[in-house]
């Protein structure tokens, strides 16, 4: 059963990293499209619920989270031990 839930943590863990860096390349495309017009990249916003969501401070949660799960699994692949 703790092997499983390590598994689980872990493959969390991996998707969330994965939407990080799926993240990370879309601010890049917009980046760049921006250097391609000649123009100031704007702040990399999404409209939710008729208010505007910072993608940094979602990646910020995406990052903490990534954190908080690995240590959950370091500290589990400790007792398991």
């Amino acid at each position: 059963m703790k092997r499983r839930e390590i598994r689980l943590l872990s493959s969390e863990s991996a998707w969330l990293q994965k939407a990080l860096f799926a993240l990370q390349k879309a601010e890049d495309a917009r980046e760049k499209l921006a250097d391609v017009r000649d123009e100031e990249a704007p702040d990399f916003l999404l409209p939710l619920d008729g208010k505007k969501l910072a993608v940094d401070d979602f990646a910020e949660a995406l990052e903490n989270r990534i954190k908080s799960l690995m240590d959950d699994v370091r500290e589990r692949r400790r007792g398991v031990r």
